[in-house]
């Protein structure tokens, strides 16, 4: 396997340690030489990986007061993934929906092409928003078909549809095909998430199967373009 470059390591290292609650919210990371000792590496060095962390929102540095921890970091490939890691990452009781729109109505030939439907099957057209720890976090619009996903109700919404879906029509949730694409916030996204319309957005566009390869979920999610990180990592033989 490759070796990473070391401000990667640093990055992934301190991350992890985050994460986990080695280091809480609110704490203030060594000192730069204290690090460079740490991970044997340069101070410019340790600076590079700490100046991820910064710019995806998880620590914030000021001069003469250190390095403070902000947040947990999101990761993201949890989030898009079958199973709604969202909750499992920062935690149930930091997560909050709004539903703008619950309906049931028939789909369009991209939604049919998507779900593998025809446009004669019904679909659910959900809007939400999520916020963590009150602050907004993305807008999601999904598409489910109903002779796949029956009996989903409004109280389903506010937290995770995937727990009904799991646990009480006992379905097994398999892959996730994403697309990832950048594009402008309109009028609606700037109401929502507290942003000016016209500013740069993250879209991730998302068809979710169960076990058996059916297609039962297209799912579009925007995001603030500052909060939106996507880590992969490559491992070569």
């Amino acid at each position: 396997m490759k070796k990473i470059a070391k401000y990667m390591e640093i990055y992934l290292d301190i991350k992890k340690k985050i994460a986990s609650g080695s280091y809480q919210i609110g704490e203030k990371l060594p000192t730069g030489d204290e690090l460079a000792k740490q991970y044997d590496a340069s101070k410019l060095t340790v600076k590079k990986g700490i100046d991820l962390l910064v710019s995806e929102g998880v620590l914030r540095s000021r001069s003469g007061f250190g390095t403070e921890v902000l947040r947990k970091p999101i990761d993201n490939s949890k989030v898009f993934g079958p199973n709604e890691g969202l909750f499992s990452v920062v935690g149930e009781e930091h997560v909050d929906s709004e539903i703008h729109t619950f309906s049931i109505e028939l789909p369009s030939e991209e939604v049919a092409k998507k779900l593998e439907i025809s446009q004669k099957d019904y679909v659910y057209n959900i809007i939400r928003s999520r916020f963590i720890d009150r602050e907004p976090y993305s807008i999601e619009q999904t598409f489910m078909p109903l002779a796949i996903i029956p009996g989903l109700e409004p109280k389903h919404l506010k937290k995770s549809i995937y727990s009904y879906i799991t646990n009480d029509l006992g379905l097994e949730i398999k892959t996730s095909h994403i697309w990832i694409k950048g594009d402008i916030a309109k009028e609606f996204d700037a109401h929502i998430l507290d942003i000016e319309a016209g500013e740069f957005m993250i879209e991730v566009d998302k068809v979710v199967s169960l076990l058996s390869g059916v297609p039962f979920e297209y799912s579009l999610s925007r995001h603030i373009y500052k909060d939106f990180v996507f880590e992969a990592v490559f491992v070569e033989n």
